[in-house]
């Protein structure tokens, strides 16, 4: 196991990779955030984006496409930094009361889009409409073992936890403060607190937002944004190079020499394919372990992401990251290693399987499913690629692994912007909610990262965890993916590692 100090020290270090911004043509240059003239705050943004989401909840919704949107109406207690820091966000400072409560200063002088007051009251109530057993959200691992919240005066709240809660202030950071009594109705029409309100869905086309003039905080130099769907990628490319839109997400490896800027960050996602350890033929580990050494990661990351990648080493952390097992390593390329184990588990000829993708939602999501479909065929499997609308993949996905139409194979995307293990327990404990693996090792160390506050102790048990995630894994683990954007001339903006886009942080020179 690795030495906990140097993993301590990695942790305060903020886990912070380089970004890197190039300009046409691939010639690397600095990013700077000063324009050479003063910043143009009549322009409109245009955002593209491939998916449009299926709410605008900032509560439920959890969905890239979803938060640049969301993520600029609503705000949180905490905030991240650009280096990935917690700092004040409605909440200007917040502490320990004992082991099961945590008390929070909130700011004063805050109003919502609709004018009502930000207050302790409103807080309270947009953490347990949260926590309401009727309450569905993409948000789940946010609000895991808090129990509820109570105002104890107009500007202080106190979040019960159910035991000792390490990640609190981590889930505070996700959990969108909505308006007292706010309903359904944020659904397609949201109110929040942020520098930017909403303006108008027309839907299957766009969504806007205006500045609001009454924010808290600094005003943006941007006046309003729309949210573009484009789904197709060439469309979006030839939108950016004719202005009509001014940031494309996830533009194609082989279009960075096309666009005006492209800008990539090494961020915190990771694509895997996660398995149903419920299903017969993938019960046993050794066949899950055999289908990790029949994928070619390399040739993966250098031929489909054109080296905009590279391969995980089988756990969805950073290096960097608090629990990160530098023991744990990648499984090899070993297509006839992988078929003697699966003769040995007692499949010499394979079995049928089908692996599911979502359509357009993933950066070469679909080509990168036919590959390692032909890899697992490769060692005699029968692979049925099955393609989804993404919204149906979403709701289809969670099916848990007992019950009918569970699926065999999911591909998909995780995003660890907490560079915490305890953001990934609902795809790998018993009772998480993507979770289709119950390992009782697993939710042991889990269990001990989420109550204790020692860090050296939370840093042991996910590395446990991760190592018995190596012997017994949930999923082929594939990549660490770059994100690669496309923009305008003349917009200034550094992409950001929490996978995040606050309008606020951005300008045009």
């Amino acid at each position: 196991m690795a030495t906990t100090k140097r993993r301590i020290q990695r942790i305060a270090a903020a886990a912070i990779a380089a970004t890197t911004v190039f300009a046409s043509g691939g010639q690397v240059s600095a990013v700077t955030t000063t324009a050479s003239t003063a910043p143009d705050t009549t322009r409109s943004l245009t955002v593209a984006v491939s998916t449009e989401p299926s709410t605008l909840d900032g509560q439920v919704a959890n969905d890239r496409n979803a938060r640049v949107i969301t993520g600029n109406i609503f705000e949180s207690l905490i905030r991240r930094d650009r280096e990935a820091a917690l700092s004040p966000g409605l909440a200007t400072s917040w502490e320990t009361i004992d082991e099961a409560n945590w008390e929070f200063v909130l700011r004063e002088g805050v109003t919502y889009h609709d004018g009502s007051p930000f207050n302790a009251e409103s807080a309270a109530y947009s953490i347990n409409r949260m926590l309401a057993d009727d309450f569905e959200t993409q948000r789940g691992s946010y609000i895991e073992g808090i129990v509820s919240a109570e105002a104890t005066d107009e500007f202080t709240v106190v979040v019960t936890t159910d035991g000792p809660n390490a990640v609190l202030p981590l889930q505070m950071a996700q959990v969108p403060m909505v308006p007292l009594d706010a309903g359904d109705e944020i659904n397609s029409e949201p109110v929040g607190t942020g520098p930017y309100a909403f303006g108008e869905w027309q839907r299957g086309q766009s969504i806007t937002a205006v500045r609001y003039d009454d924010y808290w905080g600094d005003v943006p130099a941007i006046e309003s944004f729309t949210v573009r769907v484009i789904p197709d990628a060439q469309t979006g490319l030839a939108a950016l190079q004719a202005g009509e839109v001014d940031l494309v997400l996830d533009i194609l490896p082989e279009q960075v020499d096309l666009v005006p800027q492209v800008a990539s960050v090494h961020a915190t996602e990771f694509s895997y394919i996660a398995f149903n350890t419920y299903k017969e033929e993938l019960s046993d580990p050794a066949v899950r372990i055999a289908m990790n050494l029949a994928v070619d990661k390399e040739l993966l990351a250098e031929t489909v992401y054109s080296g905009f990648a590279r391969p995980n080493q089988a756990q969805h952390l950073t290096p960097e990251s608090l629990g990160f097992n530098d023991e744990v390593e990648a499984y090899p390329y070993d297509p006839e290693g992988a078929r003697e184990m699966l003769a040995e588990a007692g499949y010499p000829d394979g079995f049928a399987v089908t692996l599911n993708v979502p359509i357009g939602r993933y950066l070469y999501g679909e080509e990168t499913v036919q590959l390692v479909a032909q890899q697992l065929g490769d060692i005699g499997l029968d692979v049925e690629v099955r393609e989804w609308e993404w919204n149906e993949y979403r709701e289809a996905g969670r099916i848990p692994g007992t019950e009918e139409g569970a699926f065999d194979l999911k591909y998909g995307w995780n995003s660890n912007e907490w560079f915490d293990p305890a953001r990934v327990a609902s795809h790998v404990t018993c009772d998480g909610g993507s979770s289709k693996i119950c390992d009782e090792v697993v939710d042991e160390n889990f269990a001990i990262g989420a109550t204790t506050l020692d860090q050296t102790a939370r840093d042991e048990a996910y590395q446990t965890a991760w190592a018995q995630l190596h012997e017994n894994p949930h999923a082929i683990y594939l990549l660490q993916q770059d994100l690669i954007y496309g923009l305008a001339e003349d917009l200034v903006w550094e992409p950001r590692l929490d996978d995040e886009y606050y309008v606020a942080e951005m300008s045009f020179s």
